[in-house]
């Protein structure tokens, strides 16, 4: 019997003669083009319980030969199925390190690899299973001094929570104040990599979503990331880079690191892709935007046994989205016994009862966005892992790094903020469909084209120097720099030594930093108040500092709407002197003078949704950065200009940075505890306590001395 891939995806039952042809053709198909062998396989997986029980033999051999092992284990947990000779080859697939692992076949060849202490870069799909190779290289307990590079501060919290199991070995560090032990795991930002003092000599390096490394992703951290990485790579660790869908790597990189590239499609679970065809009845915009809607509606509707993730451009367009498919579901008549989880009754208390954010949750519906608190951002994986959220409505935020997977995943949008999606971004958000010993078979509902197929040949600027910007050429050795880049080079180094020690740690605009230099010197001269102040800055003091960054520090592709210049001063005030519940009530207040036709939920939504954006962005993540540069450069520029004096503004950038919280207690923001936690517990906490010392105390509160605590309050201490 001939077969065709078409006709195997119809395929829901396999009597005898046909599971027998099927196998048969798979065993050619595996010496002629595995990939497509393997899909098949998966595609039997998928339908097992329909397969003739007389041909299972059979393709279990198949699923052995392809090195299926998580598979294969799984069909035979309850009986004793396995041949000797099969028990050899699964238990040398067995990991030697991490109890109750069995690898597949290509995760035991990066395994061995691992223990020969090779350098890897690994491009693989998001099932390949390359984060369960993070914890292989922490359980081989060779290395005192394990660096994890993580892309942001929301996937810290993440990772740390996923290797907790190794804390009786290893000190986890998350924070750059903690104090080091024998041994230790540092997870860090490639900007906490660089404010790190102290930072001991990294034994074992492991690179994160490593093609943000590259300066043509638009990613204003790739020079950070650049810096970092060099610096780290000097000290000659064993590093493992991991990210999916790059092509190439630069010339020379594997030479020049003894690394190798090891480059794969291999997946145990298959994709779907359904392309969604609108049979749209009206014209107008507005009028077939709501016929896509609707469209979209209808199948997660129709889906709701199975988990799935929606992606769309934008924060506000997911939580849109979001509200407008929960006010589908109540027309229809669809909407089940709403759930209680413990978040809502934190977002009741701390934020509103009214927001609709939280009707979403209580009726199984997620948003995840860059703009929501990071605490809530971890929960609403949390909650989709366990299954409690039926649907995530998700930006670009889900592909980075983020743990979770669905078996459907709706491509709504062809958009990434306002740029459109091209293809190295649309395969990083397919490869979310599926999940290994969950979902076989993952699907992907395309609303738009594909995008055109570009091969995606990484660039590392700090190696090739193709592109290079002057914060990444600045922080390279004289004999690092390419003949091309010389004169430029030396003209960036044609200056004081004592401030390009510190302008090339900050690691942003060189020109900007050198500008900012100079106005410090005239203002020093003129109106020293304006620059020397510590704690707390005044009014003008703050419209000073915050004029110097923005003017010289924004980079040009760096989007600032809806912030100004005038706007951002009072915004960090009013962040700096109020409770997050004043700040809404006071947004919601200015909006209602603003959109007399807006209803109630809108003007509410929107006003929580611009505090978040403000303190996400700007007040916990840009202003103390800023900060933080102007404030090293200045102490010198005082030592300079002969002030016996100089301003201090590290409590004023940690105070923003920590949700107005002491600077000892930041480590527990890292940790995911929500400040409301801190400011509950904070007058029984010993004043003495930092570090490991503070979190076990934290930990170890016991809900009689802290009865005012929520539920999910008490459920984030229990994860430090």
């Amino acid at each position: 019997m001939d077969w065709n891939w078409e006709e195997i995806l119809q395929i829901n039952t396999l009597d005898f003669d046909k599971s027998f042809s099927l196998a048969k053709y798979v065993s050619q198909q595996h010496l002629i083009n595995e990939e497509e062998a393997n899909k098949i396989i998966i595609k039997v997986l998928d339908i097992w319980e329909n397969v003739d029980p007389s041909t299972r033999e059979l393709w279990m051999d198949l699923i052995e030969s392809s090195g299926f092992y998580p598979y294969l284990l799984n069909l035979v947990e309850s009986s004793n199925q396995l041949d000797t000779t099969s028990e050899i080859r699964t238990s040398y697939h067995s990991s030697n390190n991490l109890d109750n692992i069995t690898f597949h076949k290509e995760q035991k060849v990066l395994a061995g690899l691992i223990e020969d202490e090779q350098n890897l870069i690994v491009s693989a799909p998001t099932s390949f299973g390359k984060s369960l190779l993070i914890q292989e290289i922490i359980a081989l307990d060779k290395y005192d001094n394990i660096l994890i590079v993580q892309p942001t501060l929301a996937l810290i919290n993440e990772t740390r929570i996923s290797l907790k199991k190794f804390s009786g070995k290893y000190n986890i560090i998350v924070n750059t104040s903690q104090i080091l032990g024998l041994k230790n795991i540092f997870i860090l930002t490639a900007e906490r990599v660089l404010e790190f003092e102290g930072l001991p000599n990294i034994n074992y390096c492991i690179l994160d979503e490593f093609y943000k490394l590259s300066s043509l992703r638009d990613d204003e951290r790739s020079d950070v990331l650049n810096i970092a990485m060099r610096k780290i790579l000097k000290s000659n660790p064993i590093f493992y880079f991991i990210g999916p869908n790059i092509d190439q790597i630069p010339e020379g990189f594997r030479e020049r690191y003894n690394a190798k590239f090891y480059k794969t499609n291999y997946s145990l679970v298959n994709t779907e892709m359904v392309q969604v065809d609108v049979e749209y009845q009206t014209t107008g915009v507005r009028k077939r935007a709501k016929e896509k809607e609707d469209k979209l509606f209808e199948l997660l509707s129709n889906n709701r046994d199975e988990q799935s993730i929606v992606y769309v451009s934008s924060p506000q367009r997911a939580y849109t989205l979001a509200n407008k498919y929960y006010a589908y579901l109540s027309d229809e008549g669809l909407l089940k016994d709403t759930q209680y989880l413990p978040i809502c009754e934190w977002i009741e208390e701390n934020l509103s009862r009214e927001w609709g954010f939280n009707d979403l949750i209580k009726n199984y519906i997620g948003v995840h966005t860059g703009i929501i608190p990071k605490h809530l951002v971890h929960s609403m994986i949390e909650y989709f892992n366990e299954g409690k959220l039926e649907v995530l409505f998700c930006t670009s935020t889900i592909i980075e790094g983020v743990n979770t997977s669905a078996k459907n995943v709706f491509i709504f949008d062809n958009k990434k903020g306002p740029n459109s999606l091209d293809f190295f971004d649309f395969s990083n958000i397919k490869g979310r469909a599926g999940r290994m010993l969950k979902h076989y078979t993952g699907r992907v509902y395309i609303f738009d084209s594909i995008p055109k197929r570009e091969d995606f040949d990484l660039d590392i600027p700090f190696h090739d120097q193709k592109i290079i910007n002057d914060e990444i050429l600045i922080n390279l050795d004289r004999e690092e720099v390419h003949a091309q880049h010389i004169d430029k080079y030396y003209e960036l180094n044609d200056y004081d030594d004592d401030f390009l020690k510190v302008i090339k740690k900050n690691a942003v605009s060189v020109v900007g930093q050198k500008e900012i230099i100079r106005e410090l010197k005239v203002q020093l001269s003129t109106n020293p108040s304006l620059v020397i102040w510590g704690n707390f800055p005044n009014k003008y003091q703050l419209q000073f500092v915050i004029q110097l960054a923005w003017e010289h520090l924004l980079k040009p592709t760096e989007t600032t709407r809806p912030m100004t210049l005038n706007k951002l001063p009072v915004t960090i005030w009013k962040h700096n002197t109020k409770e997050i519940y004043t700040l809404i009530m006071e947004e919601k207040n200015y909006l209602e003078g603003r959109h007399l036709k807006w209803d109630e939920q809108r003007i509410l939504d929107t006003a929580i949704e611009n505090v978040f954006r403000e303190k996400r962005h700007w007040i916990s993540y840009k202003v103390p950065k800023w900060l933080s540069v102007v404030d090293s450069l200045q102490k010198i520029v005082c030592q300079k200009e002969g002030f016996n004096i100089a301003g201090d503004y590290s409590f004023f950038a940690s105070y923003l940075e920590n949700e107005g919280v002491a600077e000892r207690f930041s480590l527990l923001i890292d940790m995911g505890v929500p400040s409301s936690v801190i400011s509950k517990i904070i007058h029984i906490i010993p004043e003495n306590l930092m570090n490991q010392e503070l979190i076990e105390f934290v930990k170890n509160i016991k809900e009689d001395n802290a009865s005012s605590l929520l539920e999910y309050e008490i459920n984030k201490l229990k994860q430090l």
